[in-house]
């Protein structure tokens, strides 16, 4: 498989009438992990939202229609670097692209659509050279890269927790809104014309205009939370989710999982598969330097 065809993108969803939002979340409980500010996560009660879009190229979510979620708790921001070296350390977890001896790549100046292998390359160094922008994946709170579904996997289980389902995941990032690309509306600036979330800026990837202040990744808390208080609802990496993108999905293989959310590299001259309705899929053991994850955990009873 190739690596281009290990991220393609699954086109879902258009518009859709509102419906009643969930209740607003009750307070955070501290059961589970606490992220790198030492917050726990963010539980919330069961609700229902409408998913999918009038208009869409996926058999599986053409008509919209209503979603169901039970309680459960998702943490505030996507796993840093930091998080991710403890768990490492704990566990003496080696992760798929050491084992492989490689991830994948993209960086500015290649092509539309371009991935590489970054020989080597893994969630300590997540790149084969080295610039101050490439730097950023190296700051304690930048998003963990370059880790798998196996290795999300297997931190969520050290966490007590688990990878959120693809309703889940939505229910959360939405914070109560319907239809909308983002969680705050369709814009993709704020009224005062400044960025909300870290996307590709530029007419193409041969060079990023830089207009929300980031090339690649940026911490998990450079941009304001939605009103529940998720960072990073939409841009900045992809996110695992526990779903496998199957039969129905437009047959995707059996050992691949669902990404929801878009990333850096998403950009209007390509993907621009940042936002709610997008939906992205890879390989398990895939490592990608736009691909992350937080965690999710059942309801305290």
């Amino acid at each position: 498989m190739t690596a281009r065809r290990a991220l393609a993108l699954a086109w879902v969803l258009a518009g859709c009438r509102h419906a009643p939002a969930g209740r607003a979340p009750v307070a955070p409980v501290a059961a589970a992990g606490r992220d790198a500010a030492g917050e726990g996560p963010v539980c919330l009660p069961p609700g229902e939202f409408v998913r999918g879009r009038a208009v869409s190229r996926r058999r599986d979510e053409r008509h919209p229609h209503p979603v169901r979620v039970e309680a459960f708790c998702l943490d505030r921001t996507l796993v840093t670097r930091s998080e991710f070296a403890r768990f490492v350390a704990a566990t003496a977890h080696v992760t798929d692209a050491e084992r492989r001896g490689y991830g994948l790549e993209s960086v500015e100046g290649m092509l539309d659509w371009e991935w590489r292998r970054a020989p080597h390359a893994d969630w300590r160094r997540p790149f084969t050279t080295e610039d101050a922008d490439l730097r950023g994946f190296l700051r304690d709170d930048a998003p963990a890269v370059m880790v798998s579904w196996n290795d999300a996997a297997a931190f969520c289980a050290w966490r007590r927790g688990r990878l959120p389902g693809e309703d889940e995941w939505e229910y959360a990032m939405r914070a109560g809104s319907q239809g909308t690309r983002f969680p705050w509306g369709d814009d993709l600036a704020g009224p005062d014309g400044r960025a909300r979330l870290n996307r590709w800026e530029g007419a193409s990837h041969a060079r990023n205009d830089r207009g929300d202040g980031y090339v690649y990744v940026s911490p998990v808390r450079a941009f304001a939370p939605n009103a529940w208080g998720f960072h990073d609802p939409a841009g900045n990496v992809w996110q695992w989710t526990a779903d496998v993108y199957a039969a129905g999905d437009d047959a995707g293989a059996p050992s691949e999982r669902v990404l929801r959310g878009g990333s850096w590299w998403c950009a209007a001259c390509t993907c621009e598969g940042y936002g709610l309705w997008y939906r992205g899929h890879a390989e398990a053991r895939a490592a990608f330097s736009n691909n992350g994850f937080r965690c999710a955990y059942d309801a305290a009873e």
